[in-house]
């Protein structure tokens, strides 16, 4: 898959999850398969850039090319600003978070909750790809709640503001983590849009991929809960699209030195 100039070696990608997707685990999955590792979330609030959380979040050192740096903000102009640091420090695709269900985000009008504000979707994708040179992409949950699945209209708004690529959860922000994702409205979005689309949830193993990415048309997959304890299901899933079979897995040697 490709997003802008960079060529993904394979189909997977690890999702940015909070606390969790910090350097080292990013560089393990690389090095076990991911096609792309997207940084942790950092803030474009200015009062927050140079607290210890966010340098040490902003710390790419030793890290495979592409950087996928991540932010949250609600302010066209700070997150404009965050994305030329950002960009300045190293990053070569700039994505944005509009997908985080957390209360303490969405509280302050981020993640998720900016959903519900079509026109300032557009305004702050507008500012940020006309802010970098660098690919800018987009995560996005399908909707605030099962009534409001308005997730095809962001994704055109997106393609129409020069997203590069889209990745989507199937979940609303009102279902959290809770129950099943659902793929159908990700096959309408891939429908929708010319632009890459990347499906996210629930994909636990090789043949779930293979499933989703039937299912919908997407691109490729983004792979988050799955990969904690499994970091080589990135490489599980790259081997059985290409040929069929699952991979044995790696022997605890082999995964110490990656």
């Amino acid at each position: 898959m490709r997003i802008g100039p960079h060529q993904l070696a394979n189909r997977t990608l690890l999702a940015p999850m909070a606390g969790v997707t910090d350097r080292p685990f990013r560089r393990l999955c690389r090095a076990l398969g991911a096609g792309l590792a997207v940084c942790e979330m950092l803030s474009a609030d200015p009062r927050l850039r140079d607290t210890a959380k966010s340098r040490r979040r902003a710390d790419h050192a030793g890290e495979p090319g592409p950087v996928a740096v991540q932010l949250a903000g609600a302010d066209p102009v700070q997150l404009a600003e965050a994305a030329r640091r950002a960009v300045d420090e190293g990053a070569g695709i700039i994505d944005l978070n509009m997908g985080c269900p957390a209360k303490k985000v969405c509280n302050a009008w981020c993640g998720s909750a900016l959903l519900r504000d079509e026109a300032l979707v557009g305004r702050i994708l507008t500012a940020v790809v006309a802010a970098v040179d660098v690919p800018v992409t987009l995560k996005i949950r399908t909707g605030w709640d099962r009534t409001h699945r308005n997730a095809v209209t962001l994704a055109r708004i997106a393609e129409a503001a020069g997203v590069q690529a889209l990745a989507v959860h199937g979940r609303t922000r009102a279902d959290a983590f809770q129950g099943a994702a659902e793929y159908d409205t990700i096959a309408r979005v891939k429908a929708a849009v010319a632009v890459p689309v990347i499906a996210n949830g629930d994909i636990t193993s090789p043949e779930q991929a293979r499933a989703v990415l039937e299912h919908t048309g997407a691109d490729a997959v983004m792979i988050g809960r799955a990969a904690l304890g499994r970091p080589w299901i990135f490489r599980e899933i790259d081997h059985y699209l290409r040929t069929g079979r699952t991979p044995p897995p790696p022997a605890a040697a082999q995964a110490g030195q990656s």
